[in-house]
């Protein structure tokens, strides 16, 4: 299959190609995640559930921390040589090489870890730093299999790779009905993270061969790949320790009831993160389509489409933060159970923090087309680490902490976004 060439013209009306798609496929994979989440604290209990809390946070801190920069990485770069008539296979020959010694280092440093991580992450049980493994090295061969669909543009199979992730993990922890177990739970993760990578591959293979096409252009180069997933890799370190990290926080900070005490955060910071999780899928059609338009040059419809996706998005996390107020304490015992309580004030915070990580997360996709990825790392930075502060010196419960940490957290890191693409569009 050849890949038609597109216009400069074609390319300023497609600012926001696949973004619907995107959305609605990762609405679907969203719904099949709560589902999972939803089983697994109710036949697991806080407990339990706390370390399967950890678990998640910790597979995707080190999944996206190590390969959503390649990710990131791939699929600009394919869209900008795509759409400047260059070749892309050795884009991706470059980003496998890169991929394999990912998983190499991510082997060795878990291996390197395992005594200190399942006695302090886990409290004692081996076989989920076994499963943290696992899971790792199979959400990094997701990711990169989600940047090469998404630089050729092909946001149905981008959308394969959601669904796909949330149908295995949900079909593999059917079982939980019947048998509650922490380590089936951690086994649904692993699987979700292969069927992502291998479905889109297996129906999509033709397509992804096709735009691997011979082309002019020079080659790219590997250390071209670390020149841009440098930055990508503090950003994505910041932006999952600012969504994942609180139940990790809870466990390292201690105290009898902390594993419950992590349950019962992850559950509400889940409850109130269904636009964190659209955006997902729309960050990764929003990423290549920047790109397109900046390889040709057209800023004005760049800056707009920021503008119209930020605003958009920002009151989506509005409606959230309502939502919150009104129905937030009601939803936890409906979805979760009697034993998963949290205050109106601290779902009402979560909720502001997502709705700032809205905003600051489409911003932040601009920069990275424009190549300012180290901008934008420093503003991920400042959000990270105030979070983690203030979660450290705050009073009160574990839950209220956590909240109010990433509200104000978020919104330091989103002034700080926006001031830098103000900046930007005014120096252009």
């Amino acid at each position: 299959m050849t890949v038609v060439e597109i216009t400069a013209p074609q390319q300023r009306r497609r600012a926001l190609s696949g973004a619907w798609l995107m959305s609605g496929a990762t609405a679907a994979s969203g719904v099949l995640t709560y589902a999972f989440l939803v089983l697994a604290a109710r036949t697991l209990g806080p407990h339990a559930y706390g370390l399967v809390a950890v678990l998640w946070g910790a597979i995707f801190i080190g999944a996206i921390v190590v390969y959503r920069p390649l990710e990131q990485t791939a699929s600009r770069t394919i869209a900008d040589r795509l759409a400047r008539g260059h070749e892309v296979r050795t884009v991706v020959r470059a980003l496998l090489i890169v991929g394999a010694c990912a998983v190499v280092f991510t082997v060795i440093a878990v291996v390197a870890a395992w005594g200190p991580i399942t006695r302090h992450a886990f409290l004692g049980d081996g076989r989920l730093t076994a499963l943290l493994l696992a899971g790792i090295v199979a959400y990094g061969i997701s990711y990169i299999v989600r940047g090469i669909v998404g630089g050729v543009r092909w946001f149905g199979g981008y959308g394969l790779v959601l669904t796909a992730d949330g149908v295995a993990r949900l079909a593999v922890a059917a079982p939980l009905l019947l048998v509650a177990s922490k380590q089936l739970a951690g086994g649904a993760m692993v699987a979700a993270g292969l069927a992502g990578a291998v479905v889109p591959l297996a129906v999509g293979h033709r397509r992804i061969a096709g735009a691997l096409a011979p082309r002019g252009g020079q080659s790219f180069r590997v250390g071209s790949a670390f020149a841009f997933a440098a930055p990508a890799v503090a950003i994505a370190a910041a932006d999952q320790l600012l969504v994942n990290g609180a139940p990790l926080l809870v466990i390292l900070d201690g105290g009898a009831q902390a594993s419950k005490s992590a349950g019962v955060v992850f559950a509400a910071t889940m409850l109130v993160r269904a636009p964190i999780y659209v955006f997902q899928g729309l960050a990764a059609s929003f990423l290549p389509n920047l790109t397109a338009l900046a390889a040709v040059g057209d800023r004005n419809r760049f800056h707009d489409a920021v503008v119209r996706c930020s605003g958009a998005l920002l009151a989506t996390g509005v409606v959230m933060v309502m939502g919150a107020a009104a129905l937030g304490t009601h939803a936890m015992g409906l979805l979760y159970g009697h034993e998963y309580s949290a205050g109106r004030g601290s779902l009402v915070l979560l909720a502001v923090g997502a709705a700032l990580y809205l905003a600051a997360g489409t911003v932040s996709q601009g920069l990275l087309a424009l190549d300012r990825g180290r901008v934008a790392a420093v503003a991920w930075g400042v959000a990270a680490a105030s979070f983690v502060i203030l979660f450290l010196v705050l009073p009160g419960s574990e839950l209220w902490r956590a909240s109010l940490a990433f509200a104000l957290g978020m919104a330091a890191g989103t002034l700080l976004l926006a001031a830098a693409l103000v900046w930007e569009a005014r120096s252009a």
